[in-house]
């Protein structure tokens, strides 16, 4: 199962398609997607930290409108794949891979970004097509939209979770034994500045409330 890239990313993909695609099932979060690539790596204990820490520190990230965040989802599920794809159950590997991670979600949101302004162009097709009275490019425009948004997830992930991998597992044998330190210990102290964020986010809203009573 750990060897069959295609068939993880197509999984990857259908966890990213949620919200922004089709959906509201939730099933993009970090604390979701992480585990179920774990799962079927055979390393759920090892994905579930990663999701808690993932969701923690970026709970406050959700796509709204034209707003296009970095995708959380795509650190969640390649740290727990190359984590457990190179070295399973090495806690130090596992946070190296979220570091990693964070420039390929840049990577998806620059593509998202491209995606979106290829679907405008589908939109235009469509109302062009129902000026003149073809209304069946309503049903053919949003199929193939959606088609589209799963097919360059997927590639994304083919790519990310190859090219990333030889990335990933090459620069961890290289790194100091002081570095792998700090991400043993960073393994344990991520969670804590996780509930952190999550204090702060929280205590953000509570704080103003209490300044408007006043």
């Amino acid at each position: 199962m750990a060897e069959n890239v295609i068939f993880l990313a197509f999984i990857a993909a259908l966890c990213t398609v949620d919200i922004i695609g089709f959906g509201q099932f939730m099933i993009c979060r970090p604390i979701f997607c992480a585990p179920l690539i774990g799962f079927l790596m055979g390393d759920i204990g090892t994905a579930l930290w990663i999701g808690m820490i993932a969701e923690m520190i970026w709970i406050n990230i959700t796509p709204m409108g034209v707003a296009v965040p970095i995708d959380i989802s795509s650190i969640s599920i390649l740290s727990t794949f190359w984590g457990c794809k190179y070295f399973m159950s090495l806690h130090e590997a596992a946070i190296w891979g979220l570091i990693l991670a964070v420039p390929f979600a840049y990577l998806y949101r620059w593509i998202d970004v491209w995606g979106r302004n290829f679907n405008i162009r589908i939109m235009h097709w469509v109302e062009k097509g129902i000026q003149n009275g073809k209304d069946g490019r309503i049903n053919l425009g949003i199929s193939s939209g959606l088609f589209f948004f799963v097919l360059r997830a997927f590639l994304f992930y083919i790519f990310a979770m190859i090219i990333g991998g030889w990335i990933y597992a090459n620069i961890y044998l290289q790194l100091p034994e002081l570095v792998l330190d700090g991400f043993k210990k960073a393994w344990y102290l991520l969670p804590v500045s996780g509930f952190g964020m999550v204090i702060h986010n929280f205590s953000n809203i509570k704080t103003s409330f209490l300044r408007h009573r006043r």
